[in-house]
Parts: C-alpha cells; structure tokens; sequence
C-alpha cells in the first residue's frame, strides 16, 4: 500500500469507493436505456465495468450476468495485448467477440474504451452485451465448429481518435441479418462507454489527482483482506461433488468439482470432467471462471462490492480439451447448458463444510428460453430472445424464491413485451403446482409457460426458425442435505416432447409448452414447519397428493 493510498481518510474512501459502483450503474442505465433490442433493455444480458490503469476491476454492475461481467477484465487484457496501452490515444474504442477471451461466444460482443484525463491514461470502460444476431446459423447447438457459429470479430479499433472505423462497420454490417438492431446496441455500448470515460475524468478532478491509482490501491489491498478473512471463517479441507449433466440428444456428460479450502484461499478443480463434445454446449475456461467465481462469492457474501481484490483468493482450474475448458474451433454457443450449473455443483461439493451459506440446486439452470426469427405479416423481421425462469433451491432457514433466474441473473420477459415483438400469444404463465423439491424448507417453484404462434392477418408471414434452450430433461434439480429433487423439465412443440438446442421450423398456430422445474429442497422435508404445508396447501403450490407422500401431511376436514 502506498503512502498515497494511506493518506485517503475512512470517509472519503467510503464516499468515492460508493461513486465508483454508481458509475457502473449509470452505465447499465444508460445501456439500457439506449439499447435497440429486448435482449438488452427487457431481459438485462449485459455487463459493464471500470478498471484502473493497471486493467485491475475497479467495479462492475452487480445486476448483470457473472457470464458478461465475469469475463470483462481477461477480455480487457486480451484487448491490450494485441493494441497496447502506448498504441491507444483519446477518442478510440476497441470492440471484440473472441470467445477464449470474453464471455464464451460470439453474440456477446465487448466494447472497451481508454479513458484519458489531461492527456494521461487513467483507465478504461468496459461493456458487453448479447446482440440478437451475430451470423452464422443461428442460435443453435448444432454447429459443428466456431467458424459455423457466426462472424469472429478480432481486437480491432472500432473509432480512431473519435471517427468511426467505417471498415470495421461495414464488415459488422454485412454479416448479420437484423443489422439496424446490431448496430444500434453497439452504438448504445459505446455511448455507456462516454458516460463512464466522462465520471471517471470528474471523480478525478474532484479527488485532486492525476489519475486513480492511490484511490484504486486501497480498494484492491481493502477488499483482498476482507475477503480472505471471510475465507478464513470456513471450514478447511478438500471437498468433492460428482454431477451427471444431461445435454442434447440424450446424452450425459460428468462434471467433477473438487472444491479446496485453504487459510486464506479457494480453488475449485474441474479435472476429470467430460472431455468437449461436438454439440455447441462447450465452455471456454473465461466463461467456467465467471459462474464459478461468481457461485463463491454468492456463498462468502462479502460487504464489498466486487473487484480485483475479491477475485484474488479464488482460483479455477479446468483440464485443456474438457468441456469445461474447451480447445478452439470447438462450437460453443450453447455454453450455459453447462456453464450456469457450476454454482450448484460447488454448493453441492462444500455443503457439509458450509452448511449455512449454500442452496439446493436451481431449476432455473440451464436457462430456458426461446430464439424465434421470422417476418411480421407487415413484412419487419423479428429476432429477439425470450427468457423465462425456474426456481431457486432452498437455502438454510428459507424456502427458495419462485422464477428466478439464477446464476445467470437475466429477467423474465413480460409477456407484453412477448407479444409486441414476435407475433404469439402467451396463453398460459402460472406457477407450477408441486414443481418445488420438498424439503424442511422447499424450493422456489417453477413455471408452466405456453406459447402459441398467431394464425391469419396477425400470424407471421412464412414460417418461423426457432431455437429452444433448456434442460434437465433426465437429471432433476437435486435437493441438499437431506432436501428432495424437484421434478424434471418438459418442453413439447405442436404436442410432441422435444429436446432442446436444434433448430425447429414452426408454423401459424404452433403451440410451445414449457414446464421449468423448481429448486431442490434444503433438509428433511418431514422436518417443515406443519403450517407452512398448511399454507402451500392453500394456495395451491402443492397438491394434497404432494402433502401426503413428500411431507407426510393429512389435511384435516
């Protein structure tokens, strides 16, 4: 720690330390607020961050996916190995899309741009978010390598000294189909970037100094030291979960976790997991750092927000080749059918070691969703991403919370927004009745969603190209210590059970019937209070037949 660092009062630190989450926050909203798609403005699929000089995390916005945000700070070092700091002048903005670099496939694009203040580089803004096309085929895991999965943006200046790059938007251009959307959502990426440039140029000015380096030394030395105090809190020893995960067609893959606890440290080794495979489900070891890193600091609960400090002590290993840590060109589009379950799997794994401050497993993992792509009958195209969610496990002392996304973080999207952008109707959204695994406290519930696609003048003009994710079609959200399953997932297109992950053409009238499982239970469920089967009864979360068998309960006449 400097003696600059040193010389920042308690207050201050707190007041400026505060102002630099705010600045993230003002990044989100006016992402949000400037974006073209529904991806970005309704669902919320994005990241942001601000780093200091030296490319360590300063911030990031804490309602983002870990899948975007977690990324940022390896895709910011990528981006300065190939234009170094020295090359990068005011008014430059970089773009990319590398999936080994950034958050694991080509839709997320990452914006960054260097922040100067009185003609020295004081650090550098960060956006990423999911655009609704990137080429390529679609949203699907059928592809069969990288190249198939949409345009590879390399690090590339996307404005020289504050001029557009027209070369690098022309190519952006002419390789994906909803091009005005596309490019409306960077622009929104870069003008969140301004935004972030500009509060960073005034909290320096207000601090009094060149730039934010003493500010930033004191975060990092600060949260370091909290967080590996709170790591001390746990119980030490090496401890191990073994998941069978299945993925489309039927198959089942291993992941094994191997979670160990040091004085002061966390390291969670995924070795011996399933090698990649050729459906589109693989993970770059960037994405499988974000969810696992994110899982730990869900458990740990740190008053600090995140940042280079809290990444510091946790560390994720994963063997070259596995699923888990992929090999380029591997297809990696569908990575969250794998990705967005590692949370789980560590809760699972450290569960009799921190009993207090884990979950059962989410049914809302792996995300469910619905790509369609297609024309209105007045000839627009339409393209968006619709998300809805299972529930969340049950944790020590409290029932899990219904439709909830989680670890990926994203909305439901309001069946309004549904029927504006595609041509559908949302015939049913309710929860579903005893799709919570029991336990002495239960999971959040999940939901029955069901779509059908408009026929006659409101329908679509041709047919509809969709793509559906989703899963745990064989293996049911597991409950944790002691707590049971809940029920497994089903999705049906025009009444026939369906997989997820391939490409499906649908016709006016089709209808899409999804069943998301709830969250595993937490402890023994002959265990739960007698009043609350009472009021689940009551209000229709369970069934009597439920009460009886999973709770041993007889309701009285």
């Amino acid at each position: 720690m400097t003696a600059a660092s040193r010389a920042i009062d308690p207050i201050t630190l707190e007041m400026y330390w505060r102002r630099m989450v705010s600045i993230v926050g003002e990044l989100g909203s006016t992402l949000r607020r400037t974006s073209f798609s529904t991806v970005v403005r309704d669902i919320g699929d994005y990241g942001c961050a601000i780093f200091d000089a030296r490319a360590r995390l300063l911030a990031q916005t804490p309602d983002s996916t870990p899948g975007l945000c977690g990324p940022l700070g390896a895709m910011l070092n990528r981006f300065l190995e190939a234009i170094p700091p020295a090359t990068l002048v005011e008014g430059d903005v970089l773009i990319g899309n590398d999936p080994w670099a950034g958050s694991g496939h080509h839709n997320d694009v990452s914006i960054m741009l260097p922040v100067f203040h009185r003609a020295k580089l004081i650090g550098y803004v960060m956006t990423c978010c999911h655009h609704v096309d990137i080429g390529g085929r679609r949203a699907t895991t059928e592809s069969r390598d990288n190249y198939e999965e949409g345009l590879r943006i390399p690090m590339l200046k996307f404005h020289r000294a504050g001029e557009m790059n027209t070369d690098v938007l022309a190519f952006i251009q002419s390789n994906v189909r909803s091009s005005e959307t596309v490019v409306g959502d960077l622009g929104a990426q870069v003008a969140a970037c301004h935004v972030g440039s500009e509060r960073m140029r005034e909290l320096c000015t207000e601090l009094g100094a060149p730039d934010l380096q003493a500010l930033a030394d004191e975060i990092v030395a600060r949260s370091e030291e909290v967080t590996r105090s709170e790591i001390r809190k746990l119980r030490k020893g090496t401890f191990s979960h073994d998941a069978q995960v299945d993925i489309v067609g039927g198959q089942t893959l291993l992941i094994r976790t191997t979670v160990t606890i040091t004085d002061d440290e966390i390291v969670v080794d995924y070795s011996g997991s399933s090698p990649q495979v050729a459906p589109a489900i693989n993970c770059t070891l960037t994405y499988t750092s974000a969810y696992t890193v994110f899982g730990i600091l869900c458990m740990l609960d740190l008053p600090v927000a995140v940042n280079e400090g809290t990444l510091r002590p946790i560390r994720v290993v994963a063997e070259e080749g596995s699923v888990l840590n992929c090999r380029f060109p591997a297809p990696v589009f569908g990575r969250t059918a794998i990705g967005t379950f590692l949370p789980d799997f560590v809760y699972q794994a450290i569960a009799p070691a921190a009993p207090e401050r884990i979950c059962a497993e989410a049914g809302a993992t792996p995300m469910w969703g619905q790509y369609m792509f297609g024309k209105r009958s007045d000839g627009e195209n339409f393209a968006p991403f619709n998300v809805s969610s299972g529930g969340l496990g049950a944790r020590a002392h409290r029932d899990g919370v219904s439709c909830l996304a989680f670890p990926y973080n994203v909305g439901n999207t309001p069946a309004e927004v549904v029927e504006s952008e595609v041509p559908v109707l949302v015939e049913e959204r309710s929860l579903w009745q005893d799709s919570a695994g029991p336990g002495q406290f239960r999971g959040g519930l999940g939901q029955r969603y069901v779509l059908r696609l408009l026929d006659g003048d409101l329908g679509p003009s041709g047919d509809v190209l969709a793509s559906f994710r989703g899963g745990r079609f064989i293996h049911p959200p597991l409950g944790v210590l002691g707590g049971g399953s809940a029920p497994r997932g089903f999705l049906s297109i025009r009444g026939d059970q369906q997989d997820a992950g391939k490409q499906v053409v649908l016709r006016a009238g089709d209808r899409i019937v999804s069943q998301i499982p709830g969250g595993g239970g937490y402890g023994d469920p002959r265990q739960r209070s007698r009043e609350a089967v009472k009021r689940d009864l009551q209000d229709g979360l369970i069934s009597a037949e439920h009460a009886r068998t999973q709770y041993g309960y007889e309701p009285t006449l």
